[in-house]
């Protein structure tokens, strides 16, 4: 059954511009913030509590809500959690300089879109807050609302001790017809070169340097990423980049699987082919 609610946020997401609600209690950060979005060409708000942006949000429709972990008298996870039973069409982007694994997962578990630390740069928060009004509309349209947890994790800096940090790279390996090149970070599919995203080549990159065994969703995470999580968790944050990772490596729908995916285990690559010969001699 479609609420009141939900039926005035579907006809503000086709006929108004787009609501912003920024939600610190840094003055010079919403002020900031405001002026961005309305340059931008969104309406924009500001509240400097957790209270004040929950009284907003019961009394008005906000498309996006862009939220502080460290709020006076009531931590943003908590406002996040009253807020999305309050306004579950509404998307909500955490940025704070309060970050740390722990917080981002508990953030994303409670409806949280995208995690950002601070300082990002306007760049990067007007970004997040583009795909998050474009995800708001899909939502509002589609019967199936994707939750996206491998968002959060990639704004998290890379552990500077990686268990493979010191161990000799191979730097061309090969699966099927794709080629990996470790020191150039560059990968030829059939000859023609393909634009990983720094994550997505990672993936490729370890899964191929241990084609010889399935790779769990933990230890893949743990690898690329250096962080610890549950194999529930490492999954859904890699799905995303795998999905889109075999888009890149299998565009024809004849082309032979590259990443396989193995039931409760995780994923591996199908069987190498040897090196170019080009490459032998490098």
């Amino acid at each position: 059954m479609v609420t009141s609610r939900q039926a005035e946020s579907l006809e503000r997401s086709t006929t108004a511009r787009p609501r912003i609600l920024v939600v610190d209690d840094d003055q010079a950060i919403r002020r900031t913030l405001t002026g961005l979005f309305r340059h931008m060409g969104y309406d924009a708000s500001e509240a400097a509590t957790g209270k004040a942006a929950l009284d907003q949000i019961e009394s008005e429709i906000f498309d996006l809500v862009v939220l502080d972990l460290k709020l006076p008298h009531m931590e943003g996870t908590d406002v996040l959690q009253r807020a999305c039973r309050m306004a579950p069409d509404t998307v909500f982007v955490i940025l704070t300089g309060y970050g740390s694994l722990d917080s981002a997962i508990v953030a994303i578990r409670h409806g949280a879109f995208d995690y950002l630390l601070k300082p990002s740069s306007t760049d990067e928060i007007a970004r997040a807050v583009e795909a998050g009004l474009a995800e708001r509309s899909r939502r509002l349209h589609d019967d199936e609302p994707v939750k996206l947890l491998e968002r959060v994790l990639v704004t998290l800096r890379d552990s500077p001790q990686r268990p493979d940090a010191q161990a000799p790279v191979e730097r061309f390996l090969q699966v099927a017809d794709v080629t990996v090149d470790s020191l150039r970070r560059l990968v030829v599919l059939r000859g023609q070169p393909v634009e990983l995203t720094p994550t997505e080549f990672d993936i490729l990159a370890y899964l191929i340097r241990h084609r010889d065994r399935v790779i769990s969703c933990r230890e893949l995470v743990l690898h690329i990423r250096g962080y610890e999580l549950d194999e529930r968790d490492a999954r859904v944050l890699l799905r995303t980049h795998i999905h889109r990772l075999r888009q890149k490596l299998e565009p024809r729908p004849d082309d032979p699987p590259v990443v396989l995916t193995v039931r409760g285990s995780g994923y591996a690559v199908c069987a190498p082919s040897p090196p170019p010969e080009s490459h032998q001699k490098q």
